[in-house]
């Protein structure tokens, strides 16, 4: 039996775990083979505030174009934070390249947070991405990039169930079969995941203890479970709980280690835990 690959669309931080550092760990020790596809090199993550980098959107269609000459094909295809416009339309192409029938294209519309886009961004972003999550099988907006994408505005407030039900909705019709919303506030102690699975029809919120912790790929760990647990055959939001229990059990032994919280979540040692059911 073959093993099923994955095409994972992010940028690279050679120190820091995050975003490539962060999937092909996960990926892998989930059973799949991570070919990555870097947008960018990164001495280190951004959170040290001192880095060098190379942009590499100049390459990234000429891979594509030896890997269509050689006839890849991925089982998945797994995009994270993009620069700008241009790279959107590169993971677009890569989508109609490299997706058989059957396979799995999970867009994390990574853009901004606590109601604001990152500055690295314009408001142009927004549109752009909903082209790309119209091809999705599966989104992992947080509640701000949720917000963006549906154009509504951003609130402060507790958002009510039936307020998620509709938000989730309303970015389904958008084109994606699955919706995962992350970081929706809930109370001082607890955020929520909330998702929607139009094949069952089924909506779900599932609780996530706010830990005393924050380091950078926290949503690149939590996402790459995901599509791992999804890969394997697990049902929408068994999925999301597995993904949402790993990364507290993984922040909570970093936390408890003392590393410097720039250097992102100490994944390695728990690893072994995705192997249990």
């Amino acid at each position: 039996m073959t093993t099923k690959r994955v095409l994972a669309i992010h940028d690279l931080c050679s120190f820091g775990r995050c975003s490539l550092t962060a999937a092909i760990p996960v990926i892998s020790a989930m059973g799949f083979q991570v070919c990555p596809f870097p947008t960018a090199i990164f001495s280190n993550n951004l959170t040290y505030g001192d880095f060098t980098f190379s942009d590499f959107t100049p390459h990234m269609t000429e891979f594509m174009d030896k890997w269509q000459k050689l006839g890849y094909e991925y089982d998945a295809i797994y995009s994270g934070f993009l620069a700008d416009a241009g790279q959107i339309e590169v993971v677009a192409d890569a989508i109609s390249r490299f997706a058989k029938d059957d396979s799995l294209i999970v867009v994390d519309p990574a853009m901004g947070d606590n109601g604001n886009l990152y500055p690295v961004f314009t408001p142009a972003i927004v549109p752009e991405m909903r082209k790309l999550i119209a091809k999705a099988t599966v989104i992992t907006p947080n509640y701000t990039e949720a917000c963006l994408l549906a154009g509504i505005p951003y609130s402060e407030d507790l958002p009510k169930t039936t307020e998620m039900l509709d938000l989730c909705k309303t970015l389904s019709d958008m084109g994606p079969e699955k919706v995962v919303i992350t970081s929706v506030a809930s109370d001082m102690n607890t955020s929520k995941i909330v998702s929607y699975d139009t094949t069952t029809a089924s909506f779900d919120e599932y609780p996530v203890l706010r830990l005393p912790f924050s380091t950078c790929g926290t949503g690149d760990l939590f996402t790459s479970v995901l599509t791992g647990a999804l890969l394997q055959g697990t049902m929408l939001h068994a999925a999301i709980k597995k993904a949402a229990d790993f990364l507290s059990y993984a922040i909570n032994y970093t936390h408890k280690s003392g590393s410097d919280p720039r250097e992102g979540v100490q994944v390695e040692p728990c690893l072994g835990q995705l192997l249990k059911d």
